[in-house]
């Protein structure tokens, strides 16, 4: 099981419905969920017993009412929610809760609510043997699970709770702490009839070791990197998620490249502007002005003016303080995940981007493709390796756009997407991509049906989800 770290984490905040609901659309199929309990004895969800770090007070947290608390001003924006409230959601949404209650009065609470809304599918987490036990002595009907932390015996804890499940606490035991779980690990867990649930892990190396471990479930503040499309769903069409994973995170930054790149998916798409200073910049628009706390045109801002910029806070606060990224930088992430880059070359010279590309051994793993049409005669002339992309919306006919650049991709739209030019531009030798930039399911369905190479996509949660109905 993919299990959400206090939901979605990485690209909502914590412990909130909004993370909690993402999560799901990512892939997720059980929640981790922090509870506390009101002066008034309601629970609600949040990680610590003050209010230092969620609302910037330092109040405790059972100091106020639970109708206090869902009214208080948070650093997020987002609503402290009731218990009630996620249990609700989950219901709606078909998940399973991770609990991590943290005292007994706040259990039994906890217990009265799933109980009332008659919620099966729950497991309780503690790091406390003994309160382990004092569940399990009241008759608690969900499983069990010991947090382990480093340097503890994990069997010893678990034979002294009398835990049903065991989670070790491990990823801050170095760079590989799957290694940790060897065969002798599982041997003793086996013996005892116990399943492991792991640590919250992001990593794109130790994820997949613990993906193909006999682990039952395992945290993670990025779900989508347990559930990967390309692992999934292996002979689906090849994905460009349209300025990274845009609808989750702020566009063209690193985090929503890192995003979908997590998720499975097969290119980000990006756009390349030059600084003030000739730096390769990675910004959609011409100004600063729409994605950024700054203004001006980007070509006349330094690279040190651009980079200081918050190129976050206007998709959320969640994303605060997120940088424009170099394309440098957009280039060692892909390499990172091993996924591939589909560059569009803006205001910026065509030979340098592709300079660029070639300094970091990257043109196998990239495309490129520019509404000036210069700009791309200028690489194929100087750099006959490149791949190149032509949409067929910018020629007379789909001859005209073959013959021209000799494109290694055409782009169709769903207005001009068809079975049988699809077969005449693969037998020129290119791939055939279909755009769209909405999220009309209706309109992914009939992309998915025409079986093109590739899409280019803006929601790529829309996507999957009419590629998982097929």
């Amino acid at each position: 099981m993919a299990i959400a770290h206090r939901g979605a984490s990485a690209y909502a905040p914590d412990n909130t419905l909004r993370a909690f609901e993402l999560s799901t659309d990512l892939g997720a199929d059980m929640w981790e969920v922090d509870i506390q309990v009101s002066r008034d004895g309601i629970p609600v969800v949040c990680h610590d017993a003050d209010l230092a770090a969620v609302a910037g007070r330092p109040e405790r947290l059972d100091h106020f009412a639970a109708s206090e608390l869902v009214l208080m001003d948070t650093r997020s924006g987002e609503p402290i929610p009731l218990f009630a409230e996620v249990v609700d959601l989950a219901s709606s949404k078909g998940a399973a809760l991770y609990l991590d209650v943290k005292d007994l009065g706040a259990a039994e609470a906890t217990l009265a609510i799933l109980e009332d809304r008659k919620f099966e599918k729950a497991i309780f987490g503690t790091t406390d043997p003994d309160f382990c036990r004092q569940l399990k002595s009241r008759g608690c009907p969900y499983p069990i699970s010991i947090l382990i932390g480093l340097g503890k015996d994990a069997f010893a804890l678990a034979d002294m709770s009398g835990a049903d499940i065991i989670h070790p606490c491990w990823e801050r035991a170095g760079d590989r702490p799957d290694r940790l779980l060897d065969a002798e690990f599982f041997d003793k867990a086996s013996a005892r009839n116990l399943p492991i649930v792991t640590w919250h892990e992001e990593r794109p190396d130790v994820a997949k070791a613990l993906c193909e471990m006999p682990v039952l479930g395992i945290c993670s503040d990025t779900p989508e990197l347990l559930k990967a499309y390309r692992e999934i769903f292996p002979d689906a069409p090849l994905v460009v998620c349209h300025r990274g994973a845009n609808v989750i995170a702020p566009e063209n930054t690193l985090i929503a490249a890192n995003a979908a790149f997590a998720a499975g998916y097969d290119f980000v798409e990006l756009d390349v502007r030059k600084t003030a200073d000739g730096t390769l910049a990675v910004i959609h628009d011409r100004t600063a002005d729409r994605t950024t706390d700054g203004s001006g045109a980007v070509a006349d801002l330094t690279t040190s003016e651009l980079l200081k910029l918050d190129a976050g806070s206007w998709h959320s606060r969640h994303f605060a303080g997120t940088r424009i990224p170099l394309l440098t930088d957009m280039i060692a992430c892909a390499k990172l995940w091993s996924s591939q880059l589909y560059i569009e070359v803006k205001d910026a010279d065509p030979n340098a981007v592709v300079a660029q590309v070639e300094a970091a051994g990257f043109m196998d793993n990239c495309f490129f493709w520019s509404f000036d049409t210069d700009n791309l005669r200028i690489i194929r002339d100087h750099h006959t390796d490149a791949k190149l992309m032509a949409r067929l919306e910018d020629y007379a006919s789909l001859e005209e756009c073959l013959q021209d650049l000799k494109p290694n991709i055409v782009e169709f739209n769903t207005s001009n997407a068809n079975a049988n030019d699809f077969t005449r531009a693969r037998s020129a030798g290119g791939r055939v991509m279909v755009a769209y930039m909405g999220n009309h399911p209706g309109i992914m369905k009939n992309m998915l049906s025409l079986q093109p190479d590739m899409v280019n996509i803006n929601d790529t949660i829309g996507w999957r989800k009419i590629v998982s109905s097929q």
